[in-house]
């Protein structure tokens, strides 16, 4: 598992987003839970708790980021690298690519199995360019590192996609 196995989004550049679905895009460090272990985008198996072990579901892919809020960057890095993980740490996942369907019923599906260390990434849909401004500026006035607009009917299919775009401080300054 590396990040040729991992779907990916390209820049916002215009694109029409109506009907999309919003989520941070958070500042911490790629990982995908094959059902048995916890992978990089870079290939590394990571040595996760066993109390991350027992909240993520057996069987069940998510792909998410390790975080540890908007200043967690590093402690992320560590932990993936050597396991240094501390309580605060967080497994978002923003897609489940073993259930089929669209986008709301994957991530209905992670739900159901998600709890305390492993949490869905919070999501909302946008119909216009004005709610992803003063959702972007939300995020960025706490700290985040922006948003990710997903076509809501977007299968998971590994590679990068015009499907899924990222949105970041320069959009506000372009508008």
């Amino acid at each position: 598992m590396n990040e040729k196995d991992m779907q990916h989004g390209r820049n916002y550049n215009g694109q029409d987003i109506k009907s999309f679905i919003a989520t941070e895009k958070y500042d911490g460090c790629r990982a995908y839970w094959d059902g048995e272990n916890l992978w990089s985008r870079g290939g590394l198996k990571i040595m996760i708790p066993d109390y991350w072990r027992a909240a993520l579901p057996a069987g069940t892919h998510l792909d998410g980021e390790v975080y540890d809020g908007v200043d967690g960057l590093y402690r992320c890095g560590s932990a993936v690298r050597y396991g240094n993980f501390s309580p605060s740490m967080r497994f978002i996942v923003f897609d489940c690519p073993s259930c089929n369907g669209d986008y709301q019923t994957r991530m209905d599906y992670a739900a159901k199995f998600l709890n305390g260390p492993v949490q869905v990434a919070a999501y909302r849909t946008v119909k216009h360019l004005s709610e992803v401004r003063e959702l972007l500026a939300e995020v960025l006035q706490r700290g985040g590192e922006g948003l990710i607009l997903r076509d809501p009917k977007l299968k998971y299919v590994p590679g990068r996609t015009a499907e899924i775009l990222k949105v970041k401080e320069r959009f506000l300054k372009a508008a």
